[in-house]
C-alpha cells in the first residue's frame, strides 16, 4: 500500500464525480451517470483506507470504512452515502432512476466526497478514541490479503448466540 496508489484512488474519486455530472447533464446518459457516481465513493474510500493501510476489496469493507470514518469525524450524514452510491450502482443495472432522482444523489456524493478527501488531506483525527470493537475492525482491516484469505469468517461479525425462548 503505497501513498501513489492512494493519490490515484483520490484523483479518479475527483475525475469521476465530475463525469458523472458531465454524463448526466451534457449526454443525458443515466447509467454512466450513476456508475461514476458510485464509483467516486468507492475511490475515495479506497483512498483513505490506502493511507491508513486498510484493506478496502469489498463493498463490505467500504461500508465499514465510511461507518469508521463517519464515527471518527462525528459525521453520521456520511454513513447514508453508502447506500447512496449503493442506489447508483443498482440504477446502473437496472436503470430505473429519473434524471433528477440521479442529480439529487449525486449532489449528496458530491458533498460527502468533498469532506472525504479533505479529511483524507488532514489525516486522522488525533481525538478520536475507537471503542474496543471498532478497534477490533481496525486491526482486522490491517491484516494482509493472504491472513484474510486464511479465515473466510474474518470479515464477518460475530456468530449469533442461540435463540432461547424465555417464559414470560
Amino acid at each position: 500500500m503505497s501513498k501513489e496508489i492512494a493519490d490515484r484512488h483520490a484523483a479518479a474519486s475527483r475525475r469521476l464525480i465530475l463525469q458523472a455530472n458531465y454524463e448526466l447533464d451534457k449526454k443525458g446518459d443515466r447509467l454512466q451517470a450513476s456508475d461514476k457516481g458510485s464509483g467516486a465513493l468507492a475511490h475515495a474510500l479506497k483512498a483513505i483506507a490506502e493511507d491508513r493501510q486498510w484493506r478496502h476489496g469489498s463493498h463490505n469493507l467500504r461500508r465499514q470504512i465510511i461507518s469508521l470514518l463517519a464515527n471518527e469525524f462525528e459525521r453520521p450524514d456520511l454513513v447514508p452515502m453508502q447506500a447512496v452510491s449503493d442506489q447508483l450502482h443498482d440504477n446502473y443495472y437496472e436503470d430505473r432512476m429519473h434524471v433528477w432522482e440521479i442529480r439529487e444523489r449525486l449532489g449528496m456524493l458530491t458533498q460527502g466526497l468533498d469532506f472525504l478527501l479533505e479529511a483524507r488531506e488532514r489525516g486522522p483525527n488525533s481525538e478520536f478514541v475507537p471503542s474496543l470493537e471498532q478497534q477490533q475492525a481496525i486491526g482486522r482491516s490491517r491484516l494482509s490479503e493472504e491472513e484474510a484469505a486464511a479465515d473466510p469468517l474474518i470479515d464477518l461479525p460475530p456468530e449469533m448466540p442461540p435463540f432461547i425462548l424465555l417464559e414470560d
